[in-house]
């Protein structure tokens, strides 16, 4: 919620007296004590993180801001905003110092801890505490130094409680006030006027488990804007920003929001949104995306050097299993961590073997999390799987196609692309890393995908969390996480509308390509034919998608019979009636496939592609198309078993939407695609072409440019219109 109501100061006076304390720290202040992706989510100025021992922290890090004895460190600042805290009185403590390091005993001045205008100064080292009564909306808490005459300041572990009477009247209070700024919000917003912006997101959402990230662009029309940002909601389609919103953004190569707190395999509706000075809020596209199924990572550690190496790596251990478990669906990897000297590359770095049993070796720099979380890579493929390089199905050998070896999977390569906002960029490596590279032959060095070397670990959130997303990607694209992986990682790989109608077609030239769609030929039996031709196409051939945010896979439900494309354990693929929930043999996991086609719709020529439609039946296998057969009228819909390489066009379908297919189907007819023919036992809902005339009733063998009459055996007539 934003700022409504003001923070009020705190007056020892009139506050009643605290019958309690209620910690409410992990409900308000994001990583308060710096240990998960260190400095993330406070806002920083002149001080630094560190890990020594020279002052009493929590946990492996604090930050600081140091010179050398006898001179002051001046101004710098921490700080973070709390959103939406609730009326109440409060206490913030921290643990804090502000000492010159020759008479640590000394009072020093220019050092406080504060929220909102409430502060208490900081002198020698020990625990400190700031009152405050607040009202709702958001508040600014954190350390700051002004011309502080120490030469050691440093803070750490940041908690906050809140006092006094929790009894269920001041409960109601809390939720009447809130209500009230709510409504005051709604009205302020619905009573604007001004400038409006226009507010385009990306097509690409990049979705962990717990979070997801966009990008978007906004056009101002002469509004000065104050506010950016996604809103989201689980249930409703058109999320606003009286629903839950997300203004936190990583700074590279432009913004990349941070769409949180979301729940592991949930659907939701996200858009971006802006607010200008006037209080004109504009919003972009409506989204339905699904966050990633809940990960299980988990990790053990020998113990076997000295404490400050333990505590290092455990540290660094911990944080990447966290990283993992919030940004992929990967099961049942279990690291098995070790101190062992000289361990990895040179004089000793660190190694990790497929399975998870990493070494990590008496060099400081590599006790690092961008280290631990490279390894991880390794242990769940990235390097020690075939399929991640050199194999034609998802890498490729050939170092002139851009640097090295080029790496072919669609998702890790579109994940690189969003997060480096551009489409000329590609992932490469060398057979056993990998990293992201500008087609020009820049190598990119703002983010290091890999983190292939303590030289490339910055120590940030947006580091970890984009190392393990691309990981995840690979998996995602065919690499196999754990030894129990057959086809990579099932995900949310086409982001669909549920209420939207959605029509398949094969990828192959004698498949349909171009011109034939999947549909519903009989009771239970499906094929495809072309269906391009007419003015209106059947709702047999039409589908709506499913998806099941728990295993990642998706169902298709026939519009017009409501039947479920189903794999059967043999035989044809076909189609029947699912009265509960779809079972094992209506979900498919959607791969992309590889190649690029180009399909014009609407006057433009949209490069697409497609998707496997795969299962595990007795071994991978993959919905395929048989060529058209005029004795038949159609061509049949197989499983054969899954074949991963670019040329098995006969496995690869390309989704269009409603919108897409009405422009597509338009273009196809004004281009003169010829598909209908006289006695072909075509079936397009309506029954078998008995014949085709012009308007004078001269019987034709094809569609004519102008005005056609089909004449079907069941005694039906339509008057078609070729342009």
């Amino acid at each position: 919620m934003k700022q409504f109501l003001s923070t009020i100061a705190f007056i020892a006076g009139i506050v009643p007296t605290i019958k309690g304390q209620t910690d409410v720290t992990e409900q308000y202040i994001k990583n308060p004590d710096f240990e998960i992706n260190y400095l993330t989510y406070w806002n920083v100025s002149g001080i630094q993180m560190q890990n020594n021992a020279s002052f009493a922290k929590h946990g492996g890090v604090y930050v600081e801001k140091w010179t050398n004895k006898g001179n002051g460190v001046g101004s710098a600042s921490i700080t973070q905003e709390l959103k939406n805290l609730p009326q109440g009185q409060y206490t913030l403590k921290v643990l804090a110092q502000n000492i010159q390091q020759d008479s640590p005993t000394a009072a020093q001045s220019g050092a406080v801890v504060f929220a909102g205008d409430n502060t208490t100064a900081i002198t020698t080292p020990g625990e400190y505490s700031v009152d405050f009564t607040h009202l709702h909306g958001n508040i600014t808490i954190g350390f700051r130094l002004t011309n502080a005459t120490g030469n050691y300041c440093c803070c750490d572990n940041f908690r906050l409680y809140r006092n006094g009477n929790a009894s269920e009247s001041a409960a109601l209070e809390d939720a009447r006030l809130y209500e009230e700024e709510r409504a005051a919000l709604a009205e302020l917003y619905a009573n604007a006027s001004g400038a409006t912006p226009s507010v385009k997101g990306n097509d690409y959402i990049a979705i962990g488990g717990v979070f997801a990230l966009g990008r978007f662009t906004v056009t101002t029309n002469g509004a000065t804007i104050k506010e950016r940002g996604y809103c989201f909601s689980k249930s409703n389609p058109e999320p606003t920003v009286m629903d839950s919103v997300s203004t936190y953004a990583y700074s590279h190569e432009g913004s990349i929001y941070v769409i949180e707190p979301l729940t592991p395999e949930t659907f939701y509706w996200i858009r971006p949104y802006v607010i200008t000075k006037d209080n004109v809020v504009a919003y972009g596209e409506s989204k339905y995306i699904a966050t990633l199924p809940k990960a299980s990572c988990t990790w053990t550690y020998g113990y076997e050097g000295d404490d400050a190496q333990n505590a290092r790596i455990v540290q660094a251990i911990n944080n990447g299993i966290v990283n993992y478990n919030e940004c992929t669906a990967i099961k049942k990897f279990n690291l098995s961590g070790h101190y062992v000297w000289g361990a990895g590359a040179g004089s000793g770095t660190a190694e990790c073997k497929y399975g998870g049993e990493m070494n990590i070796s008496q060099a400081e720099a590599y006790q690092r999390t961008g280290t631990v979380q490279h390894e991880f890579a390794h242990g769940v493929g990235v390097g020690t799987r075939k399929i991640a390089w050199g194999f034609d199905a998802i890498g490729s050998w050939d170092n002139t196609d851009v640097h090295d070896w080029a790496w072919k999977g669609r998702r890790a390569n579109d994940f690189v692309q969003f997060m480096e906002n551009s489409k000329e960029v590609q992932v490469v490596g060398d057979g056993t890393h990998g990293w992201a590279q500008n087609t020009n032959g820049r190598t990119n060095k703002l983010i290091d995908y890999g983190i292939n070397g303590a030289n490339e670990d910055n120590n940030t959130q947006l580091l970890y969390r984009a190392n393990a997303m691309f990981v995840e990607a690979m998996h995602e694209d065919g690499l196999n996480a754990t030894w129990n992986n057959k086809t990579g990682t099932p995900c949310y790989s086409y982001i669909y509308h549920p209420l939207k109608k959605y029509y398949l077609m094969n990828k192959d030239s004698e498949g349909g390509l171009g011109e034939g769609l999947l549909y519903q030929r009989a009771s239970t039996d499906i094929a495809w034919r072309p269906l391009l031709t007419g003015e209106v196409i059947s709702n047999s051939a039409a589908w709506y998608m499913e998806y099941d945010p728990q295993n990642s896979l998706y169902s298709f439900k026939n519009a017009s019979t409501g039947k479920y494309l189903t794999h059967p354990t043999t035989g044809n693929l076909c189609v029947r009636v699912v009265t509960t929930n779809p079972s094992s043999t209506e979900k498919f996991q959607l791969m992309p496939d590889r190649t690029d086609v180009t399909i014009e719709i609407d006057g433009k020529k949209n490069k697409t592609h497609g998707y496997w439609f795969t299962w595990e039946s007795s071994g991978s296998q993959s919905m395929s198309a048989a060529s058209f057969s005029k004795r038949r009228g159609y061509g049949s819909i197989s499983q054969e078993p899954f074949n991963y390489s670019d040329d098995a066009t006969t496995q690869q379908w390309i989704i269009l939407s409603e919108d897409e297919l009405a422009a597509y189907q338009q273009k196809a007819i004004e281009t003169g695609i010829s598909t209908i023919t006289v006695n072909d036992n075509a079936f397009d809902g309506e029954g078998t072409i008995a014949g085709i005339y012009t308007t004078e009733g001269i019987s034709l063998d094809t569609l004519q440019k102008g005005i056609n009459i089909v004449k079907y055996s069941n005694g039906q007539v339509k008057k078609i219109i070729f342009k």
